[in-house]
């Protein structure tokens, strides 16, 4: 059989004992080192060789997950796979890392415990492999690769020795009933037209909110800005007002936050919580359960040892009382730019501070905000080894029909985007699965 082989220059000793058993068995092997030339397309030479091979062995490592080289040809093996041109792919552990999970369909060979009896049954596979028709997915008595159970086991793992930070987005109070940013934009809007035709007698009709944002609809920061102006030192109070107005309380996702935040017997408590949420409805829910935390939304603000922080990053409003003078939400265009220019407000220092020192689960997030894909790129390059240790949640893009190739293309690219910042993708098929994953961690 014609094999290629994927991998990092730096595990080099282990594949060169892999080579050799296969080479042993009568294998032609295509590795990058006995085939390219100089002058030679590198980029086109290995997808000739990916698509002209029998089978391909990716070796999985923290070496070749942090490699840019190797992360371009594991996406040269995904696409191949959804143009249904893909060769038989066979994933190779050789230490502790997750297999990706665009790689997750197929069966592994796990040669972190016993090197020997791994590659036998990696040669035992290939023969396996050799009787059957190449182009179907392989199947094989080896154990099926569980994405979710090592993330799982990793974040697991950092809650417990304390060094897990939960960061939540506006998807974490929806279910709740905090309106989503569009509704948000809405109400207020319509405050402040109310307001302009009390104040300065404009003849506006019943749906003019709507007119007028179906008319002029500008960005979501720039539409702030324009409430900001005019809502004047009113609008602290107008933001309030609209979140609670469905009087939320909790859900499922709050319920389980909660859940992970809990003191263990047999480990350190949670880090902390990083919200983008203006809300208070996890510190309500915390409360109500007797964990003891900590709202910060200014510098100033401490925490005890005891308590739990929960940092507001884009600023606090707390159900009932006076909203502090302090507390400036970036709601706007001009708070939004100058949490941007300031590398050292707290904000962006406590983001930084998480990411670089712990390990990160994203919930309820998008991933588009442009400062925390800044934050998250500067501390991917801070990172001496490039390891990818944070991890997001997120739904698979499913609107065609299960094998759609725009579907498939799109999860492929969401995940290439969000290992580039230095997160793993953890796929879910319905947001309804999130707290069950949340609740696993302990």
């Amino acid at each position: 059989m014609r094999i290629f082989v994927s991998y990092s220059h730096q595990d080099k000793p282990t594949v060169d004992a892999i080579v050799d058993r296969l080479k042993l068995a009568g294998h032609e092997i295509w590795i990058d080192h006995l085939r390219l030339r100089p002058g030679d397309n590198i980029s086109r030479k290995i997808e000739e060789g990916i698509e002209t091979s029998d089978a391909v062995l990716v070796v999985v490592s923290a070496n070749s997950l942090s490699s840019k080289w190797v992360q371009q040809e594991f996406s040269s093996l995904a696409l191949s796979e959804i143009s249904k041109r893909a060769s038989r792919v066979i994933p190779i552990l050789i230490d502790s890392s997750s297999v990706p999970s665009y790689l997750s369909k197929y069966l592994y060979i796990d040669l972190t415990k016993d090197l020997e009896a791994g590659l036998t049954s990696l040669v035992q596979s290939l023969d396996v492999v050799k009787r059957k028709d190449i182009a179907q997915p392989r199947r094989s008595p080896q154990k099926r690769n569980d994405t979710h159970t090592s993330q799982i086991a990793n974040l697991g793992a950092a809650l417990k020795s304390g060094r897990l930070t939960l960061v939540c987005g506006a998807g974490t109070s929806v279910e709740a009933g905090i309106p989503v940013w569009s509704e948000l934009l809405l109400s207020l809007l319509k405050s402040m037209i109310e307001r302009l035709s009390k104040n300065h007698s404009l003849n506006l009709g019943f749906n003019a909110a709507e007119e007028f944002n179906k008319r002029h609809g500008a960005s979501s920061l720039i539409l702030g800005k324009y409430l900001k102006n005019n809502l004047g030192n009113d609008f602290g109070k107008q933001v309030r007002d609209a979140l609670y107005r469905k009087n939320p309380t909790t859900c499922d996702l709050i319920d389980a936050i909660v859940d992970v935040s809990r003191p263990q017997r047999d480990g350190k408590p949670l880090d902390s919580i990083i919200t983008f949420n203006f809300d208070a409805l996890i510190e309500e829910s915390l409360s109500a359960a007797n964990v003891k935390s900590r709202a910060i939304y200014t510098e100033a603000i401490k925490h005890d040892p005891n308590e739990l922080p929960v940092y507001h990053v884009h600023g606090y409003l707390p159900r009932t009382g006076k909203i502090p003078s302090d507390n400036d939400i970036v709601f706007s265009e001009d708070a939004y730019h100058g949490q941007f220019i300031d590398p050292f407000s707290w904000s962006n220092l406590i983001q930084l501070n998480k990411l670089t020192h712990n390990t990160c689960l994203f919930v309820g997030i998008s991933l588009t905000d442009p400062n925390m894909r800044r934050l998250l790129d500067v501390a991917w390059r801070k990172n001496p080894d490039k390891s990818v240790t944070h991890y997001i949640l997120k739904k698979v893009p499913r609107f065609g029909s299960a094998d759609d190739v725009l579907d498939d293309l799109a999860r492929l690219l969401e995940e290439q985007d969000a290992n580039a910042l230095g997160i793993n993708v953890i796929w879910v098929d319905s947001y309804d699965q999130i707290p069950t994953i949340i609740r696993s961690l302990r």
